[in-house]
């Protein structure tokens, strides 16, 4: 099977949609979800309130994301978000999330309408992709260690009902890529929940 062709495409959406276009050693995005922590303490635990981060960020369950990762993660930016008084969710929605200490680790999930059989969708799949059970009509994850200038990365992919949800969790640089494959289970659960939510 070939690799999931969509994917870089969304990552570039990603980018554009969820951030300003500075570079990724830079603070944070601004967002209604760090503003009110932005006069904390550096040390100081700041709840973080996906749900004002619009987008794709309210479908994410930022404490068992927290959880997953043993990290703290404070700061999210969405898009596009859903226009006042319009009843449809946008064909496309973004989210990145990250602590706040670093550029990563950090978190990032696109949700993407479209027309594609779930057939087409499997076809498109790496043959290093492996299979996630109980996720949508048909799921996968996969650990990326090529150099790009981070850590390796946590990929997971799901087709359900015409929706497909992309979800990646990048490290910090000389992360052990065995520690991020032992994320596998906790991401699907994740997963699951983001799923659900959507569907909600």
């Amino acid at each position: 099977m070939k690799r999931l062709l969509i994917a870089p495409a969304v990552m570039l959406l990603a980018l554009a949609a969820c951030s300003d276009g500075g570079d990724p050693g830079e603070e944070p995005v601004d967002s209604a979800a760090n503003e009110s922590s932005e006069a904390a303490e550096p040390n100081e635990p700041v709840e973080l309130d996906l749900a004002e981060a619009e987008g794709a960020c309210p479908f994410i369950d930022s404490d068992l994301l927290n959880s997953v990762t043993g990290e703290v993660f404070r700061f999210a930016s969405g898009g596009p978000g859903e226009a006042e008084g319009e009843e449809e969710v946008p064909a496309q929605l973004t989210c990145a999330v990250q602590t706040g200490e670093a550029a990563y680790p950090d978190l990032t999930l696109f949700i993407i309408g479209t027309e594609a059989e779930v057939e087409i969708y499997e076809d498109e799949l790496s043959d290093n992709a492996n299979e996630v059970s109980g996720l949508g009509e048909a799921a996968y994850w996969s650990v990326h260690t090529e150099d790009t200038g981070a850590g390796p990365a946590l990929e997971m992919g799901w087709y359900d009902d015409g929706t497909i949800f992309e979800m990646r969790y990048t490290t910090p640089v000389d992360t052990d890529p065995a520690l991020v494959t032992d994320l596998v289970q906790g991401f699907a659960d994740l997963a699951v929940g983001i799923a659900e939510s959507y569907a909600a």
